[in-house]
């Protein structure tokens, strides 16, 4: 599995955005996303990954729906960083 990456800026080419929602979801208007913050964001329940070649925090907790049609999607995350997010973001589901 690996979580898209998205910005929802316009003519944006840097992610600031992962999709959390499942890729069979995609005839849905709206995409479940997380915010991509600078590393000092870090907290137990907020993973780091590498993106565009430096690390930066998502920031699982501030999920939100965002329109389909407003998102550019710019790239994926690896599978390990893939991992880690969709576990911090279980944990704060179940928390």
């Amino acid at each position: 599995m690996r979580l898209p990456l998205y910005s929802s800026r316009l003519g944006g080419q840097l992610a600031h955005l992962v999709g959390v929602q499942a890729t069979d979801l995609d005839m849905l208007e709206t995409v479940l996303v997380c915010p991509l913050k600078e590393s000092d964001w870090k907290t137990s329940l907020r993973p780091q990954v590498r993106v565009e070649g430096g690390v930066r925090v998502v920031v699982c907790e501030l999920v939100r729906p965002i329109r389909r049609s407003a998102l550019t999607h710019t790239g994926w995350l690896d599978a390990a960083d893939s991992r880690r997010v969709m576990a911090a973001f279980k944990l704060i589901l179940a928390g």
